[in-house]
């Protein structure tokens, strides 16, 4: 098929192929930096939540005393 000048990688489907891993690449790194956000988010919020209950266990002192 070299007469209809459709270059050979375009037949075999390897330039498809390497835009596909390189799509997913960028999709894997951007999810990568997703995944490490929540985590710092959860932190963030167990660390608060346990504020909270010190903060409620000192009213609660505080009050009996």
């Amino acid at each position: 098929m070299p007469e209809s000048g459709i270059p050979m990688g375009g037949w075999s489907g390897a330039g498809a192929t390497r835009e596909l891993h390189e799509t997913i690449k960028t999709f894997n790194e951007g999810a990568t930096r997703q995944t490490a956000k929540l985590i710092q988010l959860t932190w963030m919020i167990t660390v608060l939540t346990g504020v909270m209950v010190l903060e409620v266990a000192w009213q609660i002192w505080k009050g009996l005393c």
